[in-house]
């Protein structure tokens, strides 16, 4: 299935990619960014695909050391400790674009053309602040294009200890994009995209192999 062309509007020169990186990964045992699908570890999956949609991308980790390689600028959260949301604040505060392209790094079927559909809809958006899928009624803040200007919604939640990104984001003019939306604009699985990976039954069920001889940092 091809999908209908995505007329992007949003050359890679006015958006950032944000790489979320600040999982502790407690359910795989080791660290998932740097688990090897088909040859390459997610986290450089994620910074390939953002790559192709963005003229920068940000690293949002508190581990530098742990990805020299990727020879990204790494951004620590500015309230350590609040998870992922401290992550994409900091993140946020560091972009100087107005749309950011936000993506978890344990997707390992993340794509270039999900995400020029996302930033495709977020052009023609004037006043939304956020294009967030739904998937089975679920939504995923980890992969979504946000305004620049939703990092202060953030900072007045972590202050607060409201830590609940989906209650975030439902006080956010966002775009809610359902699959089947998606499926039509991107010619994609939006399930299969979405697919991101906490143990290691769900990384073998990707493609990987966890007795590999990838090595744990590099």
């Amino acid at each position: 299935m091809s999908g209908q062309p995505i007329d992007v509007g949003l050359p890679p020169d006015q958006v950032t990619g944000i790489v979320l990186a600040g999982g502790a990964s407690r359910r795989m045992g080791r660290n998932k960014a740097l688990l090897p699908i088909e040859g390459m570890s997610l986290i450089e999956r994620t910074v390939q695909a953002l790559g192709k949609v963005s003229g920068r991308v940000i690293l949002s980790t508190n581990a530098p050391d742990s990805y020299p390689f990727l020879g990204l600028e790494c951004v620590p959260d500015l309230y350590v400790g609040q998870g992922p949301m401290a992550g994409l604040h900091a993140a946020l505060k560091s972009s100087q674009s107005t749309w950011n392209m936000v993506a978890a790094c344990d997707m390992p079927h993340i794509h270039e053309r999900f995400l020029r559909g996302l930033l495709d809809l977020a052009n023609k958006q004037h006043i939304a602040d956020a294009v967030i899928p739904v998937v089975d009624g679920r939504v995923h803040p980890l992969l979504a294009a946000y305004r620049k200007e939703t990092a202060e919604g953030l900072e007045r939640r972590l202050i607060k200890g409201q830590l609940r990104m989906v209650e975030w984001v439902q006080e956010l003019d966002a775009v809610f994009v359902h699959e089947e939306q998606l499926e039509a604009m991107t010619g994609l699985d939006p399930r299969r995209i979405l697919f991101n990976m906490n143990t290691p039954g769900e990384y073998e069920a990707a493609g990987g192999l966890l007795n590999s001889d990838f090595p744990e940092e590099r």
